[in-house]
């Protein structure tokens, strides 16, 4: 709750009517004790939204930063592919650099810088990759015969399309989807995103219906819940997939880098430390 409202807090930073800055406070104080116990933060966060536009008239537009995002991350597919395909294990290793690859937020507050983003991109282990949940995953995958992909954020779709890549490759009895948002929301995948770095080569695309940022059980169409919950295989990206779909039971491993103060103590993680798990072991691995 403190996070959502810092974050729409520094909003107002540059108005000056202080009387419509606190009539939209309170009404987002509204939504978050009227909502909050029983909604995730990716859905409270689009219904704050549309209060900020009401008062204020103002729409973020994330086309430029997307599209810079994911013809840089283009520009560097090959040699990404030539790391994963030479690496002892080119699966866990396009895991591990699909997980890395999850720093590009923009709805997290976080500044982006391009150097941090190689810097983790050289440090990336691939040995990161829980050993236990790997094999456990492995395992799954031998028998898979629907994969699906929740995409995340742009930029990082360039490394979900080489995870994609790589996956059909090793077990190619199975198919693959990629689900993306419905509209756009923050620098979230959408299918033109998608389409853009040619997602369709490898997988699948297909929308989950919503403007949220994550994939959440009671929003999402019925014709998406019931694919997911016949998937196989479902590998979620980012926070806000694990947010929203956390608690659903569909066999979901989660692949995100924890990014703020709550999932750093949750995890026991220092900022940007990686986590891929299964949705059937997330409390085990859980510290509060």
């Amino acid at each position: 709750m403190r996070c959502l409202l810092d974050r729409r807090e520094e909003q107002l930073h540059k108005f000056s009517d202080e009387e419509k800055k606190a009539d939209y406070f309170r009404e987002i104080l509204g939504i978050i004790s009227r909502e909050g116990k029983v909604e995730s933060a990716p859905y409270l966060s689009v219904e704050m939204k549309k209060v900020y536009e009401r008062y204020f008239g103002e729409k973020e537009d994330f086309s430029e930063i997307k599209r810079f995002y994911n013809e840089l991350m283009l520009s560097m597919e090959p040699e990404f592919e030539k790391r994963i395909r030479e690496s002892g294990d080119p699966v866990r290793t396009a895991l591990c650099f699909a997980q890395t690859a999850n720093y590009i937020d923009f709805g997290t507050g976080n500044e982006i810088k391009k150097d941090t983003l190689l810097e983790l991109f050289d440090g990336a282990d691939p040995a990161e990759i829980d050993e236990k949940e790997y094999e456990n995953f492995s395992r799954e995958m031998k028998d898979a015969k629907t994969v699906v992909l929740l995409a995340d954020n742009c930029g990082e779709i360039v490394l979900d399309k080489l995870l994609l890549k790589i996956l059909k490759e090793k077990y190619p009895k199975a198919s693959y989807t990629l689900m993306v948002r419905g509209m756009p929301v923050s620098n979230d995948v959408t299918r033109e995103d998608a389409l853009q770095v040619r997602v369709q080569e490898v997988a699948d695309i297909m929308d989950n219906g919503t403007d949220i940022g994550g994939t959440a059980p009671n929003h999402v169409p019925q014709s998406v819940r019931d694919f997911l919950t016949k998937a196989d295989v479902i590998i979620a990206k980012g926070q806000g997939n694990f947010e929203t779909a956390y608690g659903s039971g569909w066999p979901i491993y989660y692949l995100f880098l924890c990014k703020c103060d709550l999932f750093m103590r949750r995890f026991g993680k220092k900022k940007f430390g990686g986590m891929f798990v299964h949705e059937s072991r997330v409390k085990d691995a859980c510290l509060m």
